[in-house]
């Protein structure tokens, strides 16, 4: 017994001792698991798959019908179709007149939409006088010749519904028109794009390899031969089908996925045959396993222990005397590599820091505000509207300045000054139109300051939320741009007499601006100081205050800079971050 015990304690019969424990006792454990709970969970969790696929396909594919429906009410509620008929047919207006007023209808509507293929209308009392969105000739022929008879007939059944159906290669939604008195006047037609139509469908089918079958009203598409099978999860033979059953006002959609058992059951039968494969392989594995940790255990550990000693005290880039093609080989070889790349990692680390450092300045040019464009563009539509191409020229060009200034190609952080006041220009330009004669601009910029380089986009930044937060609150005021040259400073200020500001906003927009509150509005003041932090330092300041007469005043002042002088600046501080990495090794 002695003798069994002291054979026992030795490392070669303990390390045995473990390595088979490691091994039987697992097995035990991990073969019961697997044959009574894990296989059950993972069958549950393959449907549970399947079935939240086609629950998130059913529900995409609901947003397009439901999208084109709304699409077809909507011309209900328009009312313009209706207005067109009812004056032609009371001889208000010619007949090209309600030629050119439906098929410009038809186009502004549906001549863009991401599902309409085309779009078609025509009367009840001249069924072959049918109105067709632009180039879409042959698909209106071909309607009047081989659909046209059923959809008459559909329509006196439809009353104030919606339907679906297919007729050769085109998907069709019907809709009847009724004016305000509920007299039905038209038909409405609208050719769908089947593959975007049910896109979330396909895209299920090809990612988990299954079929699948669509009944949509009249409409159906792939497989419908078990479309009759119960809702939810069913089988029928080799087949495991779940069937989804949507039962809307306008449409009745039934979606089916139909999947091979062993198909989605192969990777739960493959991991079956591996973990069976696994335990007979390590038989094998923990003799040799034994053997080589028998033979090379002591030398190997200590020169391991050694170095990691070596790389706890700094001394990074160490490597061990161990190759080979056995696993102590391995290990030494990977700890060799991994004390490498532990130390390219390390040294790495700070390169990425400086470039983190100009990705944020990136990021936070990107997030100007974009309203302004909105306005624009707004803008644009009302002059052309107003004036037809007049002023439209001059409008496109001030919007593209601004665009090119908010997307510079270049990702540039800092322009020149004379720059971003054409960038200001155009701003102005934009808000002069929406406010008229009630806003009034003054500048004085030096002239010795333009060639200076700035932030890009801070100047307009700050003209806008003093538009936005002074000026369009009170329904207009006077601006003044003031930029100047002072002991080697360059300084910017934008001062309005708009709604003034309470002490409480000043507090919380100085709070926000050193990064203690929420922006609430003002993420535009933020996003520039933050940029002239991470590009100057504690060399440039931002500040909102108000002035004796209580206007409120937008400034910032940093190094007056010329460009060859901003891209040394620059140059340098990737430098000193450089050094500031290298001491904290």
């Amino acid at each position: 017994m002695k003798s069994l015990w002291k054979r026992m304690s030795t490392l070669r019969s303990s390390i045995l001792f473990i390595v088979l424990l490691c091994w039987l006792l697992p097995t035990v454990l991990l073969g019961s698991f697997m044959g009574t709970r894990f296989f059950t969970a993972l069958k549950e969790k393959t449907e549970l798959t399947l079935m939240t696929e086609t629950q998130q396909a059913q529900v995409r594919v609901t947003e397009n019908l439901n999208s084109a429906v709304t699409l077809a009410k909507d011309v209900v509620y328009d009312d313009e179709l209706a207005s067109a008929v009812t004056e032609f047919e009371n001889d208000s207006v010619s007949y090209e007149a309600y030629f050119s007023r439906c098929r410009s209808y038809l186009e502004r509507k549906f001549g863009r939409e991401r599902l309409i293929d085309f779009a078609l209308f025509f009367r009840n009392k001249a069924p072959s006088g049918i109105f067709f969105t632009s180039d879409d000739y042959e698909q209106a022929l071909y309607f009047e010749h081989n659909v046209l008879e059923d959809i008459l007939t559909l329509s006196d059944s439809l009353d104030t519904g919606c339907a679906f159906l297919s007729a050769g290669e085109n998907t069709y939604l019907i809709r009847n028109l009724f004016n305000t008195k509920m007299e039905k006047y038209g038909i409405l037609v609208l050719g769908l794009i089947g593959p975007r139509l049910f896109e979330p469908v396909y895209e299920v089918c090809n990612a988990l390899d299954m079929g699948y079958g669509i009944r949509l009203d009249r409409y159906e598409e792939g497989n419908v031969n078990y479309l009759e099978q119960p809702r939810g999860m069913s089988e029928q033979g080799e087949l495991l089908l779940f069937t989804l059953d949507s039962v809307q006002r306008d449409y009745h959609l039934i979606i089916q996925l139909q999947a091979n058992r062993h198909t989605v059951y192969k990777d739960m039968e493959a991991f079956q045959r591996l973990m069976i494969g696994m335990f007979g392989l390590l038989i094998p594995i923990m003799t040799a396993l034994v053997y080589f940790v028998n033979k090379r255990i002591t030398r190997p550990i200590a020169l391991l222990s050694e170095a990691s000693t070596k790389i706890r005290g700094g001394e990074l880039g160490v490597t061990v005397p161990m190759h080979g093609s056995d696993e102590l080989g391995q290990l030494g070889s990977a700890f060799s590599d991994m004390s490498l790349q532990l130390k390219e990692l390390v040294d790495k680390s700070y390169k990425e820091e400086i470039a983190l450092r100009d990705a944020k300045i990136q990021a936070l040019q990107s997030r100007i505000n974009s309203h302004f464009l909105n306005n624009a563009l707004e803008t644009i539509n009302w002059q052309a509207r107003m004036e037809g191409s007049e002023t439209i020229s001059e409008m496109v060009e001030a919007l593209s300045c601004l665009l090119n200034a908010s997307m510079d190609r270049n990702e540039r952080h800092l322009v020149p000054l004379n720059e971003e006041l054409k960038v200001a220009d155009a701003y102005f330009y934009f808000v002069g139109l929406r406010f008229g004669k009630r806003l009034t601009v003054w500048r004085d910029v030096d002239s010795k300051a333009e060639p200076l380089m700035v932030p890009r986009l801070a100047i307009q930044t700050l003209v806008e939320n003093a538009i936005e937060h002074g000026i369009a609150k009170m329904g207009g005021g006077r601006i003044w741009l003031t930029v100047y040259c002072r002991e080697n400073r360059l300084h910017v200020e934008v001062v309005n007499n708009g709604q003034r500001l309470s002490q409480q906003e000043l507090e919380r927009i100085r709070r926000l601006l050193d990064e203690e509150g929420d922006a609430q509005g003002h993420m535009g003041l933020r996003n520039v100081a933050r940029r002239l932090r991470l590009l100057f330092n504690d060399k440039a300041t931002l500040s909102v205050r108000q002035d004796e007469k209580g206007q409120t005043v937008a400034a910032f002042s940093i190094p007056a800079i010329t460009a060859e002088e901003a891209a040394q600046h620059l140059d340098k501080m990737r430098l000193l971050e450089l050094q500031s990495g290298e001491k904290q090794k």
